[in-house]
């Protein structure tokens, strides 16, 4: 494949990417819990309503490889890992209500990061 056609393709495949995931919060709010004992993690992964953090960069990017992945979800403040909750919201829908509400033990991805490591994401591929 020439160098153009690649670089087309590339930046087609990243504006979708951007759009789906900015679209995305309308959807869901993307929460997680960040203080989780071993039985909690444990139910939490086998529920359809939590998805790892790394499923779900490979579904709105297909063409990452996983060091691309990875250098998203530390953007993001996750792990591949990190079971994101992407069917509601948790807390009340505590960002609506102030940057100090609800609780510590709730984060939610950072979205304005994410959309930023995404160039920095497919260099790494």
């Amino acid at each position: 494949m020439n160098r153009l056609l690649r670089r087309a393709l590339m930046t087609g495949v990243g504006t979708v990417a951007i759009v789906g995931i900015a679209a995305a919060p309308a959807n869901a709010h993307f929460c997680f819990k960040t203080n989780l004992n071993a039985h909690a993690a444990q139910g939490m992964a086998g529920s359809a309503n939590w998805v790892p953090f790394g499923d779900l960069a490979a579904q709105f990017l297909p063409d990452l490889c996983p060091a691309g992945i990875q250098h998203l979800a530390t953007a993001a403040g996750a792990t591949t890992s990190t079971l994101i909750n992407s069917h509601g919201t948790m807390a009340g829908g505590t960002l609506k209500k102030g940057a100090n509400a609800g609780t510590p033990s709730i984060s939610h991805l950072d979205f304005d990061a994410l959309d930023a490591a995404i160039p920095g994401a497919f260099a790494l591929c």
